[in-house]
């Protein structure tokens, strides 16, 4: 799956090399949102890490634009920008510089570099332009920043406590647990990553987990489930990350309402220092509860002091479980702080018809003409994968329009008299 998507990323990057009066010369937030975030599928980033990089560069884009024009307020307090810098230039020196420190590989470097070249010719730029140091400055600052946030730490041994018990977490299979640390992570705008901590999951014998554990039961399963077939591609359609999913949705509305480069640059700073911060709470409440996935929920279901919960020793998950604590769900989490965060900047029904692909799911494209349609269906989609109970979907939906508000309410706010919420372009 993952050799895939990283032929489509190449393809997107060198796809970049854009020719002036192209098209894609308009708008070079546009440009690097995707060169970015065909680098961090090479990478091969899990969805944490993959938000945190995609935060990193679009708060350096946006800090370096906004610092010219004085539109948005910056994340950094920073002095005023040399004399004569182009905003657009800024854009490419910030968004290459934060690439190349974050992915050093020979070969995508050589993509950087070459992007780089092709998008100051396309916009009738030189590599003299005051905007290309400066956007390389804002961007350093915001690398030494996030140098020291714990990511670089969040990887290590883990086994939850009182594992073996009902409702406690055990590993599917012998993976590493993934990112136990990451709620740790110093969160980019929430005062603190248990800010918004939701309640414990339901209680193993009450009604609520009953019913989400026979929904996931029945709907989830590799085999003997009336999951449909259109229900079964839903669910691999979103085992692509939510920066894959909404990037594509951010860029579509942006580019339809033709933004400003400030506006541009503040919307995808925005939709990332949302994911990113909804993933740090995410994990420090996953791995503050610790619940157990259906996998082991399932097997066990004797063990839970719950008469409504037959168990099946054989029960299997439709697809692969992930190896991380169930409660609440990640993707639920990071796709509802990235959708609210659009929705809040353009509206729920933003004018758009999306039309979103995922590469993990060839040929199955999903058409929707609200954000929260897709929030919607991704709930749906972690059930049928066998991942997820409803509860924590919900909760993790919430938890994510949580953050957003906070986020939106907090950061890159429009300077007096210049610069204004996008939903009322």
């Amino acid at each position: 799956m993952f050799d895939r998507i990283r032929t489509a990323a190449v393809i997107i990057a060198v796809g970049l090399l854009a020719t002036p009066g192209s098209a894609r010369a308009i708008d070079p937030v546009l440009e690097w949102n995707q060169v970015a975030l065909a680098a961090t599928v090479t990478a091969a980033q899990g969805p944490n890490p993959q938000t945190r990089s995609m935060a990193i560069v679009h708060v350096a884009v946006h800090d370096a634009v906004n610092s010219i024009t004085g539109q948005y307020q910056t994340y950094l307090s920073l002095g005023p920008a040399p004399v004569g810098a182009s905003p657009e230039a800024a854009v490419i020196g910030a968004a290459h510089r934060a690439l190349i420190t974050l992915f050093s590989a020979p070969s995508q470097v050589a993509i950087f570099d070459a992007a780089r070249t092709a998008s100051l010719a396309g916009h009738g730029l030189s590599e003299s332009d005051p905007g290309v140091g400066w956007g390389e400055t804002v961007a350093g600052l915001v690398l030494a920043l996030r140098g020291t946030d714990g990511a670089s730490a969040a990887q290590f041994a883990y086994s939850a406590p009182g594992a073996g018990n009902a409702g406690v977490w055990l590993p599917v299979g012998g993976a590493a647990p993934v990112l136990p640390g990451w709620g740790k992570v110093t969160p980019w705008v929430l005062r603190s990553a248990s800010q918004f901590l939701p309640d414990e999951p339901p209680a193993l014998d009450s009604g609520r987990y009953a019913r989400d554990y026979n929904e996931v039961k029945d709907l989830g399963a590799a085999t003997n489930t009336t999951r449909t077939a259109e229900q079964s591609d839903i669910a691999r359609f979103w085992l692509a990350s939510p920066s894959l999913i909404w990037s594509a949705a951010a860029r579509q509305v942006v580019e339809a309402r033709g933004l400003d480069l400030s506006s541009s640059a503040r919307a995808f700073a925005l939709v990332y220092l949302a994911g990113a911060d909804a993933g740090i709470a995410c994990w420090d409440a996953k791995y503050t509860y610790n619940f157990w996935r259906p996998f082991t929920a399932i097997r066990n279901g004797d063990a839970d002091g719950n008469d409504d919960t037959v168990p099946d020793s054989g029960w299997v998950a439709f697809l692969t479980t992930p190896q991380h604590p169930e409660y609440p769900s990640g993707h639920a989490t990071n796709s509802s702080a990235m959708a609210m965060m659009l929705a809040l900047l353009f509206g729920d029904d933003p004018g758009v018809n999306l039309t979103i692909t995922s590469p993990t799911n060839a040929g199955f494209v999903r058409h929707w003409t609200t954000f929260s349609e897709g929030l919607d269906e991704v709930i749906e989609a972690r059930i049928y994968s066998g991942f997820h109970y409803r509860t924590s979907m919900e909760t993790g939906a919430r938890l994510g329009r949580q953050v957003a508000r906070f986020v939106k309410n907090h950061a890159l706010g429009p300077v007096h008299g210049q610069g204004n919420d996008n939903k009322d372009k």
